[in-house]
């Protein structure tokens, strides 16, 4: 997730977002072995799935060329950028368990000098001691030694597609699958809440099921329609280091508000300055409609769509959080920037800044919890469709807002 202020304009945004591809994997066979023999005893559970990378890697074939001594040299320099520029090293590893992780590193190097073919998985496992979707590298390596998130392909077609349509006589579906700038996507948001509007209906479905993210900005048109009452962004402090600084200069460079707080942070004697301060949502108006809104989650919402998640529940009478797993928990530590390890070329993203809420406001160990639990099956096939869930969401919301007192009287 890009995290920064709201409301900037667009060529910001787009400088700000991410690219969201699917996962492929070329090259070799997996290492067959498990990393978890290597780590044992260091707390490092197998995974129960794939997770869906952020960006494509294509295996390079100056790989083989790459010797032990240099897969060794590329796994300390990967460990020391961990170490001192990750900006959530300081809150993971603590004096309680900082001899755990130091046994657990000390042991994967100790793997890579006797075999260093082992380096990506042993890599990979050193990376998923953190428990954090943001610390990830190319091939997805540590996907196997994490626990998450629900692997929903595995018994259901799972595809979620943009859509918006009519469910109901009182309801609209608007099933928002990625969080990802473009002015094409603006134009699409803002054409699925006219096409809401004028449908006359009074409730919502925003459905956010498998939306991993992508820059906080895009998704404001949403908390607008919805907005109530002020609401308080947490804010975004970064590790303030030449390496974070520097990387923002270059991939920020034409954008003159990172540059300024950038100029401040460097100038400042803290670890961790901040980089944009906590502020208020504000809108002069209030919608009529929609009169009560229902969000969707699943155990793939992460990282901006989490962040819509929590706007929306701080700024609105009329939502609550519909589903039956947590969010992700891919929220707390963002603005991944890339490292190459200088030997073999390998890379692995880092995140570079934090929230400022931490630790008191941390959602990554829980995710965020549903409000309303979904209280049927999930749904055999998830992609531009009406599925079970959205109809029972349909059926139920009103009664649900009713019981929890959060019926929203429309403003006169």
């Amino acid at each position: 997730m890009w995290q920064g202020p709201h409301g900037q304009n667009e060529s910001a945004q787009r400088q700000r977002s991410e690219v969201a591809l699917t996962a492929i994997s070329i090259g070799p066979k997996a290492i067959s072995e498990k990393m978890s023999t290597f780590a044992s005893g260091y707390d490092v559970p197998e995974m129960r799935l794939r997770f869906v990378i952020l960006l494509c890697f294509l295996w390079a074939p100056v790989y083989a060329q790459v010797s032990g001594e240099d897969w060794l040299a590329d796994y300390d320099y990967g460990v020391r950028m961990v170490e001192q520029v990750y900006s959530g090293f300081d809150l993971k590893v603590t004096e309680e368990n900082r001899g755990q992780y130091e046994g657990m590193r000390d042991s994967l190097r100790t793997v890579i000098a006797k075999d260093p073919s082992a380096f990506k998985d042993a890599f990979g496992c050193y990376l998923a001691w953190f428990r954090d979707y943001h610390l990830h590298d190319v091939c997805g390596k540590q996907d196997k030694y994490m626990s998450g998130p629900v692997d929903y392909p595995s018994f259901m077609e799972y595809h979620p597609v943009d859509t918006y349509c009519q469910v109901d006589e009182h309801t609209f579906l608007i099933r928002y699958t990625s969080c990802v700038w473009s002015s094409a996507r603006r134009r699409w948001i803002r054409k699925a809440i006219r096409t809401f509007r004028k449908s006359g209906c009074n409730n919502l479905i925003l459905d956010l099921r498998g939306n991993r993210g992508g820059a906080d900005g895009t998704s404001d048109p949403f908390i607008e329609l919805l907005y109530d009452h002020e609401g308080a962004y947490n804010g975004v402090v970064i590790r303030n280091t030449q390496v974070n600084i520097g990387y923002f200069r270059k991939t920020m460079k034409k954008d003159k508000y990172w540059q300024k707080h950038l100029d401040l942070c460097e100038n400042s004697t803290e670890e961790y300055p901040t980089l944009f301060e906590p502020y208020l949502v504000h809108y002069d108006k209030v919608s009529r409609d929609p009169v009560r809104a229902a969000i969707i989650i699943d155990n793939h919402t992460a990282s901006a769509a989490e962040t819509l998640v929590l706007m929306l529940k701080r700024v609105s009478n009329r939502v609550a959080v519909y589903g039956r797993d947590p969010s992700m928990g891919c929220l707390d530590f963002g603005n991944a920037g890339t490292v190459r390890l200088p030997a073999s070329g390998y890379r692995f993203f880092m995140p570079l800044t934090r929230s400022l809420g931490l630790p008191e406001t941390g959602i990554d160990p829980t995710g965020i919890v549903p409000d309303v639990r979904i209280d049927c099956a999930y749904p055999t096939s998830l992609g531009d469709n009406v599925d079970e869930w959205v109809r029972w969401v349909a059926e139920n919301m009103e009664k649900d807002f009713l019981t929890r007192q959060s019926a929203y009287t429309r403003p006169l």
